[in-house]
């Protein structure tokens, strides 16, 4: 991954500066009115050992991430590519045999496994591109009262196909925020998407938007399934999954909280959940106000 070679490049930087300062100390040593030279190459080194120690970490994380992503993605990717395999496989074989009700039915079925395939894919790359060293978040002044109205209108949709109905209230007035409008409406989408997937048919999603001392925050309420104390201090650790499988059968692999909270991180804003099984969850997003 791009992370790890930027930390091991950074690794070996440092190991030729710490080896260039150890040979000026040795240097220097032999020279009986360089002591002031010498305490400070001593300062340096020891300021050195401390970075090395720091980037051995860093690598030794960034491996173990990127061996975790890789597991999860392998894992995930075996089911709907073998399904994709099998149906085509035995579509070649009996084609001729085929009416054209199955030949639909075993079309939809690899359709919705690759589409899970690629959607998956989607999200694993947006996941490794945010938590980057590299990554810098972009951001313009943008009028967020209209931003999350857009967002709901689609939403709205969605919900609307699983009966559930969507209760908004946005200020009257027009907030603005230093938002980049791509980060924050999928960290929206990935809160409501989680509420519209766990909720039950016939119930609310309240959406509410309100203007606070330090921000604007955003809460995002469900009637659903709701949460357990022990899951939700993890709910937004990356491929934390509480239920693998909503009610309308679709499969979750956590990592859709976890960008969301990063992205409001790099927003400077923060987010938080709070959920009663069997009665539903609320989570808030707080972002930071503008600065005049």
């Amino acid at each position: 991954m791009v992370v790890h070679n930027e930390i091991q490049n950074k690794y070996l930087n440092l190991i030729n500066l710490k080896l260039y300062l150890r040979k000026n100390y040795i240097l220097a040593k032999t020279d009986k009115n360089s002591e002031k030279h010498i305490q400070e190459l001593e300062e340096k080194i020891i300021d050195l050992s401390f970075k090395l120690k720091g980037k051995t970490n860093d690598i030794k994380l960034t491996e173990e991430t990127t061996a975790k992503i890789l597991g999860k993605l392998t894992h995930n990717l075996k089911n709907p590519i073998g399904v994709i395999f099998s149906f085509s496989e035995m579509m070649l074989e009996d084609l001729e045999y085929y009416s054209k009700e199955k030949l639909e039915k075993h079309i939809q079925i690899i359709k919705n496994s690759a589409s899970f395939s690629l959607a998956l894919l989607d999200t694993i790359s947006k996941y490794s591109r945010i938590q980057s060293s590299n990554f810098t978040l972009k951001t313009q002044r943008l009028n967020y009262t209209e931003l999350v109205s857009d967002i709901l209108t689609e939403f709205k949709l969605k919900a609307s196909e699983k009966n559930i109905d969507v209760a908004i209230k946005l200020p009257e007035k027009d907030l603005f925020l230093m938002l980049n409008k791509d980060e924050i409406s999928q960290a929206l989408n990935a809160v409501l998407n989680n509420a519209l997937r766990y909720s039950n048919e016939n119930s609310t999603v309240t959406v509410t938007v309100s203007e606070q001392k330090n921000g604007i925050e955003t809460t995002i309420s469900d009637q659903g399934i709701g949460i357990s104390e022990t899951d939700l201090a993890h709910i937004f650790e990356e491929f934390y999954v509480v239920n693998t499988y909503s009610e309308d059968k679709q499969k979750c692999v956590g990592l859709g909280l976890a960008i969301a909270k990063k992205i409001a991180e790099l927003h400077k804003g923060e987010i938080s959940a709070k959920s009663t099984l069997e009665k539903g969850s609320s989570f808030k997003i707080m972002l930071p106000a503008i600065k005049i």
